[in-house]
């Protein structure tokens, strides 16, 4: 009698795509909250940056004649805004593409009636790299504090 012997090694196909569909599924599930962990990632590293741009600005208005902040005209644009921060303790990176924050404008006023704008401000940011329906997408910074909105 003769018997011939068969050695079975490997995977069969059927093992193979079962494998596949699991990594597949696991996959689809693991994407999307990776983007959504990315996004919330980008949006708290903007309200950092922005809140060490409200502690500049404070200092700049602690060490200014009259305690005011800077006027309108002073800021319109990043690298305005990288000379009064950086000076008064933030550390700003030298575009707005580095920093992951869009500088659209800023804003100073008088509240007192006193003739002299400088009493109380406002920035709008937007942060770079999220949709813009995602809370946080927009910045306002306020010497009270920062707002999370979402922008158009």
């Amino acid at each position: 009698m003769l018997s011939i012997r068969k050695d079975k090694k490997g995977f069969t196909l059927i093992e193979l795509m079962i494998v596949v569909a699991i990594i597949g599924i696991l996959a689809a599930i693991a994407v999307p909250n990776f983007i959504a962990y990315r996004n919330k990632s980008r949006v708290a590293a903007g309200i950092a940056t922005t809140g060490s741009i409200r502690g500049a600005i404070a200092g700049f208005a602690a060490d200014s004649a009259n305690n005011l902040f800077p006027l309108t005209d002073d800021i319109s644009s990043w690298s305005d805004l990288i000379d009064y921060a950086n000076e008064n303790g933030a550390t700003l990176k030298t575009t707005e593409g580095r920093q992951g924050l869009s500088f659209q404008r800023y804003d100073a006023w008088d509240t007192d009636g006193d003739g002299q704008a400088g009493d109380d401000y406002y920035f709008v940011f937007y942060v770079t790299g999220v949709p813009n329906d995602l809370t946080g997408s927009q910045l306002e910074v306020r010497p009270s504090g920062i707002l999370r909105q979402t922008h158009e």
